[in-house]
């Protein structure tokens, strides 16, 4: 549990699990931020993407991004050093060409097994993948060549562990709400919704077209 701090409201503050957690895991509990200095976020307009994007500036670390071309100026607000329109552009090049052939040195993929896999290629030398929609395809990586460290985050995985790990969810929330109280953080909130118009609502989280987060309120 995280007591709501004054200036937050309950609808910033419910928006920010289980998107907000799960990025932070990704970033804070899963990444050796001493050794990351650039990162790709996949689909930065996300709830998860969004939350990571922010989240890994305020780090202090160069991050890129991708996003549909109408929602470039939003994921840039968020603090995207550089966006990426994934259906004009091919992600690993333009990568390739912003890091001079190294490779990002950490990727966070919210996206789906084929494109986490697909993300390999752009990772440097001991470098990482966080990945929270599906394992990559490892054997794309041979042995003795780019010695890639690989991250599952899945927060609903939490029933499963103990204490300290729940006790770990509060802290986060803690964090989260602090950053929001002190505007270092937006909690993405894009519309309120009432009860009954739940279902209409879900249906535009299902097209994939809504960027930040939904939350249902008693009106």
């Amino acid at each position: 549990l995280s007591r709501i701090p004054s200036g937050v409201s309950f609808a910033e503050a419910a928006a920010l699990p289980t998107a907000g957690y799960t990025a932070y895991q990704a970033v804070h509990r899963k990444l050796p931020l001493d050794r990351v200095n650039s990162l790709l976020i996949h689909a930065g307009a996300g709830g998860v993407g969004g939350f990571a994007v922010q989240l890994a500036k305020m780090a202090g670390k160069t991050v890129y991004t991708t996003a549909s071309e109408h929602n470039h100026e939003y994921v840039r607000s968020l603090g995207a050093d550089g966006v990426i329109d994934y259906r004009q552009e091919d992600v690993h090049t333009k990568i390739m060409e912003w890091t001079e052939g190294r490779g990002v040195d950490a990727v966070i993929d919210t996206v789906s097994r084929d494109n986490a896999t697909a993300s390999l290629d752009s990772i440097a030398y001991m470098g990482h993948i966080v990945y929270i929609a599906g394992a990559p395809d490892f054997t794309k990586v041979k042995p003795f060549t780019s010695v890639v460290s690989y991250h599952e985050v899945a927060l609903a995985a939490n029933h499963k562990a103990g204490r300290e790990a729940r006790k770990d969810l509060g802290m986060m929330g803690d964090a989260m709400l602090r950053f929001v109280a002190d505007k270092k953080l937006s909690p993405m909130l894009k519309d309120t919704v009432a009860m009954e118009e739940v279902p209409a609502a879900l249906e535009r989280l299902s097209e994939r077209h809504v960027n930040g987060k939904l939350v249902a309120v008693w009106k």
